[in-house]
């Protein structure tokens, strides 16, 4: 028995010995391998617009060295390499070790080689993109970079907008993901008219030939002048006794005494006031003959005088007459045909007079609208099933995301920019950059429509709100476009991005999406309640997006988030930044939030 069972302890001793090392083995693969699928995930995340450069590269290392130690279980010759094929969105990843044997070496294996590969690519699924887009006045001024320098508001949302692009843009390399991005800039209203007509034009007043609307204006006054006259006729006897070439003199002059030969001043014009008399004298009778005269001697002789007395006086009209002069402009609300006005929103129709001017000045729609009818309550809801009401009821046609027009109450009309007026001659009227639905874009012409943006106005969220939400609603007036389908029969994302540089600031006095408040009264009072009922619109319109399955993202720019702005975003979509830097940084991340990255390997 000792014979066989020395003869079989070094088998045994091998079978113990080489379960060890192995068992040391797959620990270390398994501890190496966790470190390389952790490291590609850093490197893949820190790829900038796609491009896995040096600083990509020591992200992923840093993350492989805090999960892989060098010498762990004794191991030696470590190394980590990581690529990026050109034109993909993956990142590679290798990594080997020698693991050290403490049994196995007696039968002459020392080391134990491990290799992993791992692989993580960054995916986005077929994706809708709505971004809504503060473009009030505040947004042209200064704000910190956040690198120690400065730029303006609307540059930094340029460049975040450009930085999101990227993002999903690389996410989607070498798949065939369709990712398309509507926008929806605001301030008072926004520019969408041109969307609506060239989807019909029959849901805008002013689509039908004989359509008319209200505007809160001016028209010119015209000053005509009045002539009124009276004609007055009498005799003046000269003499008894007078020749007749005396006579033929007497009677052609205004003065008789001391004059030439020659007659002269008649007539005579005087003026006083007013008034202006034109005095003619015509000779009348010599010694009681009418001309020709005929005879010698001397007899009696008479002058006729005519005095015409014009008295003048001005007319004032809102209506051209020839020779009328401007005087001045009288403030109301006035109702314009706006037919040829809608249809100038096309270049190729000619452009219409504009109806506020003493002389002639041409105009075209730039395609901004007011809102269809309204009531004004004070207070909205939003109820799944229902969509929003007022307190009051019904009616507030303006917050009915898919309804499709049918009558003036529900159109939308022209908002022309260029005619309204307060009672005092002010005026305070602006258009946002053209809004642009869903569509797949390239780089280039993101950033030429993101270059093209124009700041101005006041900040009425619910305006972009809810346009934001008409363009993105697969049941709306604009569902072919947003539920076309993708090429690869996926399903669609959809996102809405909201950001904004301040709250809420309704002024009663400017030209918004529901005309001029301190006239039109259509939303309510131009007192402090105002601001409350946009904001009360506004909360309702972020629960109806919500309620349509979108994501609502909302972003603070340079601004505190707000309970309401919390509020309005789904649930951790709510982000602050404070500066340029972190407004980009914001964007990214939000476009790696919607975009997926895993190990694909």
């Amino acid at each position: 028995m000792l014979p066989i069972v020395a003869a079989g302890l070094i088998p045994m001793c091998a079978m113990i010995g080489g379960a060890v090392d192995m068992s040391r083995g797959y620990m270390v693969r398994s501890r190496i391998q966790q470190a390389c699928d952790a490291g590609v995930l850093a490197g893949r995340r820190a790829m900038e617009h796609g491009t896995y450069d040096q600083e990509a590269r020591n992200a992923a290392d840093d993350f492989f060295d805090v999960n892989f130690h060098d010498g762990y279980m004794e191991s030696t010759d470590l190394d980590f390499t990581t690529s990026n094929p050109s034109g993909s969105s993956r990142v590679l990843g290798t990594a080997t070790v020698n693991v050290p044997t403490t049994i196995m070496g007696m039968f002459g294996k020392e080391n134990i080689p491990i290799e992993v590969t791992c692989e993580a690519e960054l995916n986005v699924g077929n994706s809708d993109i709505t971004f809504i887009l503060d473009t009030t006045g505040s947004m042209g001024g200064a704000i910190s970079s956040g690198s120690g320098g400065s730029t303006t508001r609307i540059q930094s949302l340029r460049n975040a907008v450009m930085s999101f692009y990227d993002t999903l843009a690389t996410a989607a390399t070498g798949t065939d993901t369709r990712i398309r991005y509507g926008f929806v800039p605001y301030s008072v209203n926004t520019n969408v008219g041109e969307l609506i007509y060239d989807l019909n034009p029959q849901y805008l007043v002013g689509g039908n030939s004989s359509d008319s609307w209200a505007y809160e204006s001016r028209r010119p006054i015209w000053r005509s002048t009045v002539y009124n006259e009276s004609t007055q006729v009498d005799y003046q006897t000269y003499s008894s006794n007078i020749s007749r070439s005396r006579c033929q003199d007497y009677g052609d002059n205004d003065s008789f005494s001391g004059f030439s030969p020659s007659p002269s001043g008649n007539p005579t014009v005087q003026t006083s006031g007013s008034s202006t008399t034109t005095t003619t004298y015509n000779r009348w009778t010599w010694g009681g003959a009418y001309e020709p005269w005929s005879g010698s001697g001397n007899k009696t002789c008479v002058r006729k005088r005519t005095r015409v007395t014009s008295t003048s006086s001005y007319v004032y009209s809102p209506t051209y007459t020839p020779g009328a002069t401007f005087s001045s402009y009288e403030y109301l609300e006035r109702t314009y045909e706006v037919y040829d006005f809608v249809r100038s929103i096309k270049t190729t129709n000619p452009q219409v007079v504009l109806p506020t001017n003493s002389s002639t000045t041409y105009d075209r729609w730039e395609g901004c609208i007011e809102e269809r009818d309204t009531v004004a309550a004070g207070s909205f809801s939003y109820s799944p099933g229902v969509g929003i009401l007022p307190s009051t009821g019904s009616g507030a046609y303006d917050l009915e995301i898919d309804r499709i027009p049918n009558n003036t109450a529900t159109k939308w009309r022209p908002y022309w920019e260029n005619v309204y007026y307060l009672r005092n001659g002010s005026r305070y009227a602006t258009c946002p950059t053209k809004a642009r639905l869903l569509s797949s874009m390239t780089r280039n012409a993101v950033l030429s429509y993101v270059n093209g943006m124009v700041v101005g106005g006041n900040t009425y969220h619910d305006i972009g709100l809810i346009w934001g939400a008409r363009i993105s609603s697969p049941t709306g007036i604009f569902s072919a476009n947003v539920t076309e389908a993708p090429n690869n029969n996926g399903t669609v994302s959809r996102h809405v991005i909201f950001m904004t540089d301040g709250e809420l600031q309704p002024y009663s006095d400017y030209a918004a999406g529901w005309g001029i408040e301190s006239l039109d009264h259509r939303v309510g009072s131009s007192n402090p309640s105002e601001y409350e009922r946009h904001r009360s619109r506004t909360l309702a319109i972020c629960e109806a997006i919500k309620g349509k399955g979108m994501r609502l993202w909302v972003v603070a720019f340079g601004t505190g988030l707000t309970d309401d702005l919390r509020t309005c975003a789904s649930d951790g979509s709510a982000f602050e930044a404070s500066n340029a830097s972190q407004l980009t940084n914001t964007f990214t991340q939000i476009a790696q939030k919607i975009s997926e990255l895993r190990l694909t390997r």
